[in-house]
């Protein structure tokens, strides 16, 4: 599954999934909890302990993920394995492949 991630325009797909929570009108949390969220097998306790905020907290920062990305991540798996595979590609992604505004996704960053 790496090698098919690793592909160039896999990559550019990938930036595509995650653009809209990273946009510079944005706040740095929504992209961290998503990314946080999607590490941690998509659960919204251990999500909201990571992020040292309450499980409401995380699902206001998650329902705003889906208004920017337009798709629901709470009930429609296909979204969230959709952004799983973009951030497993960003993080195997070379550093200098990853423009700035995406390189704070990435786990190893």
């Amino acid at each position: 599954m790496d090698e098919l991630l690793l592909l160039s325009r896999v990559g550019l797909w990938a930036q595509q999934q995650f653009r809209p929570v990273t946009a510079p009108d944005v706040p740095a949390c929504i992209a961290e909890t998503l990314t946080t969220w999607l590490r941690l097998d998509a659960r919204i306790g251990p999500t909201a302990a990571a992020l040292s905020i309450s499980t409401s907290a995380m699902r206001k920062r998650l329902t705003r993920s889906e208004a920017l990305l337009k798709r629901s991540l709470l009930r429609s798996p296909s979204a969230v394995h959709d952004q799983w595979l973009a951030l497993r590609a960003l993080d195997l992604a070379e550093p200098s492949e990853v423009p700035r505004h995406f390189a704070g996704l990435s786990g190893s960053a």
